[in-house]
């Protein structure tokens, strides 16, 4: 057998005390640290997609209100638009500058009824025209201006001849 001296010995105890401080730290706290980070940057990563879900909930929220307020502009069958045109007209005062109106109707997809109004102005003066334009986007009605041409009139300086193509939508 051999003997040991209490070098030795005493180095063997100190080998010993650091295999178990080694064991315990790799086997014990190491695993406990590592799971209290990965918890954290999980708990990260859920508080993030909570926010994602609630930027998308409120997204789809605006969409379902946009779409509700759309759906009730298109089930507005009652309004004419020749007469309410003809309205717009007479509070932006260019009534008299109204040269003729005319309408088509089209079926889009069996279910929506689009109506293309074409309109000419004769002589305007661009503030009124700017007001009946104005009474156009406000409307309660599902409207879209496709298109505006103006030149200027032959009756004299600051008038403008202009012609609009509004579409107008509503179902069938």
């Amino acid at each position: 057998m051999i003997e040991l001296t209490g070098r030795e010995k005493k180095l063997l105890q100190i080998l010993a005390v650091v295999l178990v401080l080694a064991f315990i730290y790799f086997f014990i706290i190491m695993p406990i640290s590592n799971r209290r980070r990965e918890s954290a940057g999980g708990v990260r990563e859920k508080i993030e997609s909570i926010a994602k879900i609630d930027r998308i909930y409120e997204e789809y929220r605006q969409v379902k209100q946009k779409k509700a307020q759309y759906m009730s502009q298109l089930g507005n069958r009652d309004a004419n638009i020749n007469s309410m045109i003809e309205q717009w007209a007479a509070n932006a005062g260019v009534s008299s500058a109204l040269a003729y109106t005319r309408s088509t109707q089209t079926l889009i997809q069996n279910k929506y009824t689009m109506v293309t109004t074409i309109m000419k102005f004769d002589g305007v003066a661009i503030e009124p025209l700017l007001k009946f334009i104005y009474e156009v986007e406000n409307s309660a009605l599902l409207l879209k201006i496709s298109y505006i041409r103006m030149r200027e009139a032959m009756k004299g300086g600051n008038t403008y001849d202009v012609e609009l193509k509004i579409n107008s939508y509503s179902l069938q």
